[in-house]
């Protein structure tokens, strides 16, 4: 049995202990660090969530590959001492989701034969998760469920083919979204019930499904808050195909320990993590201009214009707004964007800049940063009912599927 799909049952069956999964988006370096401090804290698992936009073979926002990002997450791993359950996961693994698609106007053909290479370059690197999801079409927004889950099963098919080639242990997969368009219950359920068909007819017998991703109002906001009853309705539509429910978007979410009381296997976390960081880093340059002012330092990093003429560069920001007055305005707005530029080399560098000035006064700036973004992640490792969890369960046994 696969790892996630074994904590998880290990948690609800046996131990009768509800648990939702926290997955992190891996947005830089100090985020992962910073996931596995929390992990390692807590005695939690932690899942990684790594979509086609940060890591893919063309190394994504990042600069990772999945080859070189599973490395890196085992090296830290190792320096770290963490000793728990760690899962790599791809998410949003489909057409059209890797942002140089709609670029370079990808067709059907093209965009599927991309994400066939994506997925095969995942399971050759070792994740234990694949999202899989086909619900974005530019050529045609309002895809049927019928057409979404014969879309899902070709890439199903392709990647428990690379998978078998490989000689690997069965992974898991998560289908579906929450975004796009509106996604009722009963779309929901059609949508599973076709995979459910098609692996039968296909044979796909080790083909192992665990999530399916459902609306339930979560949106990355400050205001976010989980919409508990169309939540408890997926949760019980999931848990019919012996599935658990995903919710995406949990970013800010106002009632965390809802998750685990309802059932929801897993919850998706990631702007959230630039936006705190984006935060931290604007308070550590106001310290960084007051030692200017005062004569300690001759040069600031200018980390704060750095990032936004970065983030400008880079252009998603268009996804929120067009007015780039906008994007300096709204600090939420450039946080969340702060994501797609942590590993710029130019932003690397003021960073890097920024912490050499602070050093000065006896500043640790980038433990600072890790500090902050290990205490939220904690702080909803313990809502979702995983802190202590792997003294419960003992490591060694889910390993060795005991």
């Amino acid at each position: 049995m696969p790892l996630p799909e074994l904590i998880l049952k290990t948690s609800y069956h046996m131990l009768k202990q509800p648990i939702t999964l926290l997955g992190v988006s891996p947005i830089s370096p100090i985020v992962v660090e910073s996931a596995l401090l929390a992990a390692k804290e807590a005695a939690a698992p932690i899942v990684f969530i790594a979509s086609l936009n940060q890591v893919d073979i063309d190394g994504g926002y990042t600069g990772w590959t999945p080859d070189t990002f599973v490395r890196y997450v085992r090296d830290v791993v190792r320096r770290l001492n963490v000793n728990v359950p760690v899962i790599i996961s791809l998410d949003h693994g489909g057409p059209w989701l890797n942002d140089r698609h709609i670029i370079e106007g990808y067709d059907l053909d093209k965009a599927m034969e991309a994400t066939k290479k994506s997925i095969e370059a995942a399971i050759q690197a070792g994740y234990d998760l694949i999202h899989i999801d086909t619900t974005v079409d530019p050529h045609n927004p309002n895809l049927d469920p019928e057409t979404v889950a014969r879309r899902t099963l070709e890439l199903l098919d392709y990647a428990e083919e690379i998978r078998r080639s490989l000689g690997r242990k069965p992974i898991n997969y998560e289908i579906g979204s929450d975004r796009w368009v509106y996604r009722d219950v009963e779309y929901i359920n059609e949508l599973i019930r076709y995979v459910v068909k098609g692996i039968k007819e296909r044979g796909l017998n080790e083909a192992r499904i665990l999530f399916v991703v459902g609306d339930v109002g979560t949106k990355v906001s400050p205001m976010n808050r989980l919409d508990v009853c169309k939540a408890s309705q997926l949760v019980q539509l999931a848990s019919t195909y012996g599935l658990f429910l995903k919710v995406h978007s949990a970013d800010y979410v106002a009632n965390p320990t809802e998750f685990p009381r309802l059932g929801i296997g897993g919850a998706n976390i990631g702007p959230m993590y630039a936006d705190l960081m984006y935060r931290v880093v604007k308070k550590l340059a106001s310290m960084e201009k007051d030692l200017a002012r005062r004569g300690v330092i001759t040069h600031t990093s200018r980390i704060e214009n750095v990032l936004y003429e970065e983030v400008l560069k880079d252009g998603r920001w268009r996804k929120y707004t067009k007015n780039p007055e906008k994007l300096r305005e709204d600090e939420f707005l450039m946080g969340i964007c702060t994501r797609y530029v942590w590993c710029n080399s130019r932003v690397d560098e003021a960073l890097k800049e920024l912490f050499t000035n602070l050093e000065k006064i006896g500043i640790d700036s980038r433990g600072t940063i890790v500090n902050e973004l290990k205490n939220s992640i904690k702080y909803y490792m313990k809502s979702f009912n995983l802190e202590g969890l792997t003294t419960r369960i003992r490591v060694g046994d889910l390993y060795e599927g005991k």
